[in-house]
Parts: C-alpha cells; structure tokens; sequence
C-alpha cells in the first residue's frame, strides 16, 4: 500500500498530522474547514472527520485504520482504500504534514 503524494510516499508507517494552522469547526459531527494558506472551504463527512480528529497529533496511518476498523462496520479492504483516498486529498491540499 502506498500513494506517492507531492513527491512523497505514503504507506503504513508513515505519520500524518493536520496542520496546525487550519481554521474548522464541528457541525453535527461533521467538520468543515477554511484553509487560510490555500483560501478554499472544505466539508468532511462523519469518517473524514473522525480522520480529522485522530490526526490532531502525529499518527501512524497503520493505527488510523486499526481504530477505524474498530470504529465502524468496513471490511479493512475497504478501510485500507478510502482512508489512503482520504490522506492522499488532504496531502494534496496541504492540509496534512506527512513524515516517516
């Protein structure tokens, strides 16, 4: 598994955490976010914010897709795909700092 994102590889081990100067907010469960740096609105649904959430501080993506397998009924398949989708969105945005 592994999704080359701005130059970078992002597979298991690599740790992800949101960057700190985003300004969101919690609606319902759902967060939705003004990027300062990049002057665009995002909406996230309840799984992409729980990403959010889990992503406050430096996470391993292993252990992100261990809790939402917990979390929620998804075959880890599934899991493994979306939440690596998900990353991939936010690197690209640059609204994730991305380390090994």
């Amino acid at each position: 598994m592994g999704i080359a994102a701005k130059s970078r590889e992002i597979g298991p081990d690599t740790i992800l955490q949101r960057k700190q100067d985003q300004l969101f907010s919690e609606i319902d469960g759902e967060v939705v976010m003004l990027s300062v740096e990049n002057s665009e609105y995002y909406g996230m649904d309840k799984i992409g914010s729980r990403i959010w959430q889990l992503i406050e501080k430096p996470l391993p993506l292993k252990q992100i897709i261990e809790i939402l397998l917990h979390e929620y009924e998804v075959t880890e398949r599934q899991c493994k795909k979306d939440t690596l989708s998900f990353i991939e969105q936010l690197a690209e945005k640059e609204l994730v700092e991305i380390s090994d």
